[in-house]
């Protein structure tokens, strides 16, 4: 595309200015000052640039190419006064069409314009190897496009007034984005990998994995439930490769509020859990048949509770980080009192 719109533009401005100049008398090449101190050498009719020319601006930009009634309009060549320099066509003194325009800096932006602006189709390169081709409006990326980063990273979809915006696929080192866009982050349903081998598929927003969701791990974990910043927040369920699963109330990423744990040896809790451990008002049943029912701090038993073995005995007492203290009553299935216990 480069090669053809160069050699495209420079044949027609060859062209332009070896056009014969027309036999009427008010079409003569002649130098004309404008009010503003430029100077026009060139074709002109009724005192007005008409055909080709040259203007040299007061401002230090220099004009070649095309004019209609005063007013650049065809093929020209503009050198600006910071160092651009724009080819292509023009339309009442305004970039129209298909055009190049060479950047000062060493970006370079070829495609269509309208009144001076990009406009359509066309393709920006950054001068650090970025580039982006696609769609266009109002000088900014619009529409579809593909946005190619000098760090291998991409983004191909939707753009509005610049930024991703809609459906798009992003790629990078180790991460992959598809999904819901907004202002240039993710935000509503996609689905990505993380570098770690991670994958998540769900709710974003402002960039952050956030609202409902299933996360799978690369080690075999999975959570699906509420998240909030890429962290378990409010309810889900997370399940562990060793078969363990627990169902209930999230923290940042800690089990906190209410909820049920049953490990992969048959072991089972419900109630209240802190900071990751059964904290507060709970029972657990063990795989062996115990059952414990009553008071738990930092995840071991610590007050008043009831145990019930295997063979339906239970003793009631108090218990401090996890062993019986005082004195125990013993009964028998049924509730009636047997004995007593001292610890």
């Amino acid at each position: 595309m480069r090669h053809r719109l160069n050699n495209l533009i420079l044949t027609l401005i060859i062209s332009a200015f070896c056009l014969p100049v027309s036999g009427r008398q008010d079409s003569v090449r002649n130098r004309l000052v404008l009010s503003d101190g430029s100077v026009y050498n060139g074709q002109m009719r009724l005192r007005k640039p008409y055909g080709t020319g040259r203007t040299d601006h007061a401002n230090g930009d220099v004009y070649e190419g095309a004019y209609e009634k005063g007013l650049r309009k065809g093929v020209g060549i503009c050198h600006y006064a910071n160092g651009d320099l724009y080819l292509g066509f023009w339309d009442n003194n305004l970039r129209a069409g298909e055009g190049e325009l060479q950047y000062s800096s060493g970006d370079v932006y070829k495609g269509s314009w309208r009144s001076d602006e990009r406009n359509g189709k066309g393709v920006y390169m950054w001068a650090d190897g970025s580039y982006y081709s696609g769609e266009w409006k109002g000088d900014l990326r619009q529409g579809t496009g593909l946005m190619c980063w000098c760090d291998s990273s991409e983004y191909r979809g939707s753009w509005a007034n610049g930024l991703r915006e809609g459906q798009g696929e992003f790629k990078s080192k180790g991460y992959y984005y598809s999904g819901s866009w907004l202002k240039d982050m993710e935000d509503g349903n996609g689905i990505c990998t993380m570098p770690n081998g991670d994958t998540y598929k769900g709710q974003f927003r402002s960039g952050a994995i956030t609202g409902n969701g299933e996360y799978s791990f690369a080690n075999g974990d999975s959570y699906k439930g509420s998240l909030r910043n890429g962290m378990a927040e409010g309810k889900g369920v997370y399940s562990w490769a060793d078969g363990s699963v627990y169902d209930g109330e999230w923290k940042e990423n800690r089990r906190e509020g209410k909820g049920q744990m049953e490990w992969g040896n048959g072991d089972k809790y419900y109630g209240e859990w802190l900071n990751d451990v059964p904290w507060g008002e709970g029972s657990m049943s063990l795989a062996d048949g115990t059952k414990f029912k009553g008071t738990f701090v930092n995840g071991v038993v610590d007050g008043k509770g009831l145990v019930e073995e295997a063979d339906g005995t239970r003793l009631e007492g108090v218990f401090k980080e996890g062993f019986r203290t005082g004195t125990f009553t013993v009964m028998d299935k049924s509730g009636k009192k047997i004995r007593t216990i001292i610890y």
